[in-house]
């Protein structure tokens, strides 16, 4: 045994407490494998394992089974650049600039800054250094140009998209890329079904070693292409076609992360292997169809519906199935997390706002992981502390909501406890004189279409059954 691995047993010793078995630190002697599922835009009803009858996703209640479910899990962005600007780094994004989503980009920024600026550390760079093989396969939506590839961001390997969507029908994903190659997509399945079927390439060919997968599914994200057998199974059980193709698509989400998982076992990986899975932000009603029940909002707010995700983690023998844990984490906390685990440290030079989630579901530690969340996205954000959440808007007053009483959003009682609201809003101002003006900005357009998904009666009329 080396010095790293001694280190690393001793490390996973102390996070497990005096209660571990000898077979589980035998079992830790090299650094568990890791693997992020990343959906986009699902609605946090569209799963089984919140309840929904209609739409199935069994493999991913299994994970659930199997290992932790998060009850109030959140991401750092209500849209999707931002959002995977802060699980990759561990830091709010606002503090390096990272703020708006790209896309149509309307400002005077150049279009070379357009990305996740290059002196940020991602968890890929943090794990290369561990020792790990990393890939990414899906999508990236974190800039273009060269500077930006996730070959030149700490991946090893890269089979996916660099923007922010892509055709799903076999042979119409002509964006796809390999590395830093066009990739041959003529030949491929229907999307979803080819990024798990290159996972278990990739686990495959790093089977030997310890491997980082982050597979960033583009579904249900649009255009809404649903795979024909499925959709034509879901059209019986829906009344609109557009709510019918969401849960095609989810099907085929959850296939295939069941395909990956069937794989890890099938190799005997499953007991050394790290998986998580969440989604990037709330659903993007109305254009996918998706439904966010029992939140307000939707994809683009900071009310719950725009930023509560579904969030999940096992390793066998290790976090204990079907445990359910009820204080608020951020998908901020996967890089911590996961660098903890290779043995590895986070870098001293800058602030890092995730923290090790092992020792909070081992019983290690008793307190929240966090003394407050904080969002922002140009002329919107929020904080939540404890069960209080207060939404800030730059040209009108905060509204406060109790989250423990009101987990819809309902009632906006920053009247009835002003002392509440004045602590949060400076709190929320002191975080903000922290953060870095935003690179770039987006159309203004933006934020009417944002402040009208705050009305949840319009909200409401965007449902789709």
């Amino acid at each position: 045994m080396n010095l790293k691995q001694f280190l690393l047993i001793a490390i996973i010793s102390l996070s497990i407490g005096m209660n571990t078995t000898a077979s589980t630190i035998n079992r830790q002697e090299t650094p568990p494998n890791i693997i992020i599922f990343f959906s986009d835009d699902a609605g946090y009803a569209d799963f089984s394992m919140h309840g929904h009858t209609k739409i199935k996703t069994p493999h991913i209640d299994q994970i659930s089974q199997n290992g932790a479910t998060f009850t109030n899990a959140y991401v750092s962005g209500p849209v999707c650049s931002p959002s995977r600007a802060g699980l990759l780094t561990g830091r709010y994004q606002q503090r390096f600039g990272h703020e708006c989503n790209i896309g149509e980009n309307y400002s005077k920024t150049d279009p070379e800054l357009i990305g996740l600026p290059v002196k940020e550390k991602t968890i890929a760079e943090l794990l290369q250094k561990e020792g790990y093989h990393t890939g990414i396969i899906g999508k990236w939506h974190l800039g273009e140009k060269t500077q930006f590839h996730p070959c030149n961001r700490g991946f090893d390997d890269f089979f996916g998209m660099l923007d922010g969507s892509s055709a799903y029908h076999p042979g119409q994903a002509k964006e796809l890329m390999r590395n830093f190659a066009p990739a041959d997509y003529t030949g491929l399945p229907y999307l979803t079904d080819a990024f798990g079927d290159e996972a278990c390439r990739f686990i495959k060919k790093n089977k030997d070693a310890p491997f980082f997968l982050y597979l960033s599914f583009n579904a249900p994200h649009t255009p809404m292409h649903a795979r024909p057998d499925y959709l034509n199974d879901a059209k019986k059980l829906f009344k609109t076609e557009q709510r019918a193709v969401n849960a095609a698509m989810t099907r085929s989400l959850d296939e295939n992360i069941g395909k990956v998982m069937a794989y890890l076992k099938k190799l005997d990986l499953e007991k050394n292997t790290l998986v998580i899975f969440t989604n990037d932000n709330g659903g993007a009603m109305p254009y996918n169809a998706s439904c966010n029940d029992p939140f307000s909002g939707t994809k683009g707010t900071f009310l719950e519906g725009g930023i509560h995700v579904p969030f999940l983690m096992q390793w066998k023998g290790v976090i204990p199935a079907g445990m359910q844990y009820n204080k608020p984490v951020i998908s901020l906390d996967i890089l911590p997390t996961a660098l903890a685990l290779s043995g590895g440290q986070l870098p001293n030079d800058r602030i890092y706002d995730g923290v090790n989630l092992i020792p909070f579901l081992l019983g290690q530690k008793t307190e929240a992981p966090h003394e407050a969340l904080y969002w922002r996205l140009l002329h919107h954000g929020a904080i939540r502390k404890g069960e209080w959440k207060m939404i800030w808007f730059d040209d009108k007053a905060p509204k406060l909501y109790n989250l423990k009483e009101d987990i819809g959003e309902k009632s906006n009682i920053s009247k009835q406890h002003p002392e509440i609201l004045k602590e949060l809003l400076n709190q929320y101002n002191g975080w903000q004189k922290e953060l870095e003006d935003p690179i770039w900005r987006t159309n203004p357009i933006w934020k009417k279409h944002s402040r009208d998904r705050y009305d949840q009666d319009f909200v409401n009329t965007l449902r789709k059954e």
